[in-house]
């Protein structure tokens, strides 16, 4: 039971590090990329967010929520436990986000900048919620990363 909880245990670390170092890397990208202004720069780090998200962020979060499932089942932890519900939660407001509204917004910035003819205050509002979105995902995500260290209980 040990080696298999220490190798999803290795699995689900691995798989944050790379679904939140993405996740922050990308909103450090947007954010430089906004203050630089260049049009064509911002529609090509909009696609490239997008495929990324899908390809790379999106399988990582589903791989830590599959391996931490593994390691509640093999480490006989319980699943209404507080800090494991935290985690659950966290990842499904993360994915949620994603998925619906910070994608919508990453594409019609996408549109937007690619357009000749745009309107320079649509696109820095988009740029804005985009980055008030990231944040929010990121806070999400970090509260649960510290639900999952310090195990909280009701």
């Amino acid at each position: 039971m040990d080696i298999v909880y220490n190798l999803f245990k290795t699995l689900h670390v691995i798989a944050v590090i790379v679904w939140l170092g993405g996740l922050v890397g990308v909103a450090v990208m947007n954010a430089r990329t906004a203050v630089e202004g260049d049009r064509a720069a911002m529609a090509s780090l909009a696609r490239a967010s997008r495929f990324f998200g899908s390809r790379i962020v999106g399988p990582a979060a589903g791989l830590t929520l599959i391996a931490g499932l593994v390691m509640v089942a093999a480490g006989g932890l319980q699943l209404t436990s507080l800090w494991i519900l935290w985690g659950i939660g966290g990842l499904l407001v993360s994915m949620a986000l994603g998925a619906t509204v910070i994608r919508r917004t990453g594409d019609d910035l996408r549109a937007h900048t690619a357009a000749g003819d745009a309107d320079a205050a649509v696109i820095g509002v988009l740029q804005r919620r985009l980055r008030g979105l990231g944040v929010v995902n990121l806070l999400v995500l970090f509260s649960a990363v510290a639900a999952m260290v310090f195990k909280p209980t009701l």
